[in-house]
């Protein structure tokens, strides 16, 4: 059973799951050469910044190494930076949350998700377009455009009984360049 306890542990575990997703390292706010060499090695149009100790903590957007330099004050001790998917927004098939669970009764999903070139995680819950609980064998869950698609990287991944933060897309992008891209995976927090 995977456990998550925080941030951190998530980006941990998706590494270590060998997810996909797109390019993203947390640092300590003082590893101004870290950062750099993250930025050498993912050159992007645009990144994200996130805060590492809280869920819906400080998010910025920022297209250059001087940008971070000037919020890093904002961030505690820790910051994740990772390659934005925002330039990939018109591709989007589907954003949401998903956890998929077993059980002897069989298996049932909750979704909450959109379908626009708008949706994010942080946006998903005000207006979802699909927000439900059903069972597996629901046949309205299989006409959700991109469902398929969540559904076999969740049962290849073996990503049950987990929150899965994911974004399906039409076309192959992240690390492992695949239509799936985790964007964080929650268990405890």
């Amino acid at each position: 059973m995977i456990t998550i306890k925080n941030k951190k542990d998530a980006i941990m575990k998706m590494k270590e799951l060998r997810l996909n997703y797109m390019p993203l390292d947390f640092f300590k706010v003082d590893d101004i050469a870290g950062i750099e060499k993250f930025f050498k090695k993912h050159n992007a149009e645009e990144y994200v910044m996130r805060d590492t100790t809280k869920a819906k903590g400080n998010f910025f957007y920022v297209k250059t190494i001087d940008e971070v330099k000037k919020l890093l004050p904002k961030f505690k001790s820790e910051v994740t930076i990772d390659v934005s998917y925002r330039p990939y927004k018109e591709d989007i098939v589907l954003v949401g949350d998903i956890k998929v669970t077993r059980g002897a009764m069989g298996d049932t999903v909750d979704l909450t998700a959109r379908t626009d070139s708008e949706a994010d995680q942080r946006n998903i819950y005000e207006e979802p377009e699909y927000n439900l609980h059903a069972s597996l064998e629901d046949d309205r869950v299989w006409r959700i455009p991109g469902f398929e698609k969540i559904m076999q990287y969740i049962t290849d991944h073996e990503l049950y009984n987990v929150i899965v933060e994911f974004i399906v897309y039409d076309c192959k992008i992240g690390i492992n360049k695949e239509n799936v891209i985790i964007s964080e995976i929650r268990t405890e927090y």
